[in-house]
């Protein structure tokens, strides 16, 4: 269930930049207007994510996570009928983003409940769902766009995230029957983790990378059109195809390695850092690609790199936070990325604008380098817990 609800959290979130042409022309929005609406949705998710840590630190996590769904799908379902730019901020940057927000550390959390010795699989295989998302709407948002208009594929995919999380009421349970963690003030985990040298500087790594994540992957598809002739469904499936499959093995053999190296007494954060230097050259050579079987070549060597980091985020962070704060310290992170990641789609949109894009994607490889540097940073930090 949870796997089907991230499936649908990033669907989401790749419909936008797959019809992002046509909407910009139905709504007359500039690169930077377009790009804002992104920008927007992750300032939201930076200033709720405190509260998402928090309240998952004390309060059923399931009853959050089958609520955060059902708001979010409202809001993707309320997108596909806005008609101006600020009727799109709302559903999309407040409403969505804002739900949105509350998934990745009380999901995470809850599946780090249930898992002990095979937590890093457990938790890639769930991010595999990251990679799945966008493939599923990566080709299905183009096609209905170029048939039906772009309106339709939010429309769907809301109604989808509906039905999910009706069947969540009823079938989704929390990990065990424990007595609650004892009361203690509401952001106390969230300023315990903030406090962490460690957890902080895997915050700031991870908003490097989320940069390149968001910068990019909002403009990807509109990129791919205008350099080599795509339409919107080849474009989207493109993409899709070749960022998801490889990232999504690598999330799967990053969870295996972590865990092989977690049992041997290893940091998990070494894996991380190799992953982000070997994907550097690979992210270089995207942003210069003449032909369009170099840019998949590119884009594919990236993700899988990319993938193995982003695979290990949550097991790597909670060997450095105490388990009551699992949460909260997820929230930590997210509110350091988010908040720092902001402006990635509004900048690059401002930069097609005005220029070829081709030279600021080459140089976005240098965020994966300073974020390998801050995970090196940290491999000798204390670790707390680290076979729980």
């Amino acid at each position: 269930m949870l796997w089907a609800a991230y499936f649908l959290h990033q669907a989401d979130r790749q419909i936008y930049s797959v019809v992002l042409e046509p909407l910009r022309a139905d709504l007359g929005l500039s690169g930077y207007q377009a790009g804002l609406v992104t920008g927007a949705f992750s300032v939201v998710v930076a200033v709720l994510s405190p509260v998402a840590g928090a309240l998952g630190d004390r309060f059923p996590k399931h009853r959050i996570l089958i609520l955060a769904v059902a708001i979010w799908s409202a809001g993707t379902v309320f997108t596909g009928l806005a008609g101006t730019l600020a009727v799109m901020l709302l559903a999309r940057s407040v409403l969505t983003g804002g739900a949105e927000a509350f998934y990745p550390p009380v999901s995470h959390a809850l599946l780090a409940d249930h898992h002990t010795r095979t937590r890093a699989r457990a938790i890639s295989i769930h991010q595999t769902a990251q990679y799945a998302g966008p493939i599923g709407s990566g080709f299905l948002a183009g096609w209905i766009a170029e048939h039906y208009g772009w309106r339709l594929g939010f429309v769907a995919f809301g109604a989808a995230g509906l039905a999910l999380a009706a069947w969540m009421v009823v079938r989704l349970r929390p990990a065990t029957v424990d007595a609650p963690p004892p009361r203690v003030p509401l952001l106390a985990g969230f300023v315990s983790s903030l406090r962490s040298r460690a957890v902080r500087r895997l915050g700031l790594a991870f908003a490097a990378v989320l940069f390149v994540a968001i910068g990019y992957g909002t403009w990807a598809p509109s990129i791919f059109r205008w350099q080599f002739g795509l339409s919107l469904s080849q474009a989207g499936l493109q993409i899709a195809l070749w960022s998801s499959l490889p990232a999504m093995v690598g999330a799967l053999a990053g969870g295996a390695l972590s865990d092989r190296r977690a049992a041997a007494g290893r940091p998990r954060v070494d894996l991380q850092s190799f992953a982000l230097v070997c994907g550097a050259p690979f992210l270089w050579l995207l942003g210069g690609a003449g032909t369009l079987g170099l840019a998949l070549f590119a884009l594919g060597a990236t993700s899988f790199f990319q993938g193995v980091y982003v695979g290990t985020i949550a097991v790597t962070l909670y060997e450095y936070v105490e388990p009551r704060f699992r949460s909260s310290a997820a929230a930590v992170v997210l509110v350091i990325s988010n908040a720092l990641a902001a402006p990635a789609a509004a900048w690059l949109g401002w930069v097609s604008d005005h220029a070829e894009v081709g030279p600021s994607v080459s140089a976005l490889s240098l965020l994966f380098l300073t974020a390998a540097a801050l995970l090196h940073s940290v491999r000798n930090d204390p670790v707390i817990g680290a076979g729980s």
